[in-house]
């Protein structure tokens, strides 16, 4: 699971900008002036800038993290790459739906023992300290774009934190992921290198997601 995860700052967001001018897909929209990195941390239902593509353009913009569940309660934040395609509420975005979700790292919460009644705060970033790439999904909500963050098996130091991580792109996988040029099926072997460090004790109920665990 993906939960939190830092918010883009000012020269993160330049960042960002720079990085797509890389990729040949033309970035069609920049909604992103003006942006104000507040909550630092990003969590469900939250507005956060994302690279949405429909496999002709780009688009940088501000998108809520989670897809409203059909049931109108609550938001499902994470697909997993294992199952995409078997799920009705992804599938249908996964060829024309695509998303990177940008952040300098991301937020887990590791049980410390049976029985412990806390949970303690990590966070996890790119070993060599640049700029994270999530691969995401996006659609149109009643509210404007809302997107997910896949998840796969966890890899490295994240092990041993939790069962699931983000699919990680490296800068030179992006075209192929938002042209749709990259199979789906290959998400769950990708590997990537990044480091995790605790942070501060949380209560066990606080910062989770009640998103449903079949995703």
């Amino acid at each position: 699971m993906c939960g939190r995860y830092s918010a883009l700052t000012e020269d993160e967001v330049i960042e960002v900008r720079s990085t797509m001018q890389e990729v040949s897909l033309k970035l069609a929209r920049d909604e992103l002036d003006g942006y104000d990195a507040v909550p630092a941390e990003v969590a469900p239902t939250n507005k956060s800038p994302i690279v949405s593509s429909d496999n002709s353009s780009l688009a940088f913009e501000l998108g809520q993290f989670g897809f409203e569940r059909w049931d109108g309660k609550g938001v499902i934040i994470n697909a997993r790459a294992e199952t995409v395609l078997n799920k009705s509420m992804f599938k249908n975005r996964a060829d024309n739906g695509r998303c990177v979700v940008p952040a300098s790292g991301y937020y887990e919460w590791k049980q410390q023992g049976a029985g412990k009644k806390k949970k303690v705060k990590h966070y996890i970033s790119d070993s060599a300290g640049n700029l994270l790439f999530m691969a995401g999904l996006w659609r149109d909500g009643r509210d404007g774009c809302e997107f997910v963050i896949i998840t796969k098996d966890p890899v490295g130091q994240v092990a041993d934190i939790h069962d699931r991580m983000p699919v990680m792109l490296r800068t030179d996988q992006l075209e192929a992921w938002l042209s749709g040029a990259m199979p789906i099926v290959e998400l769950a072997f990708l590997d990537y290198d990044c480091i995790g460090a605790p942070c501060e004790e949380v209560p066990k109920d606080s910062g989770e997601s009640g998103q449903m665990s079949l995703f």
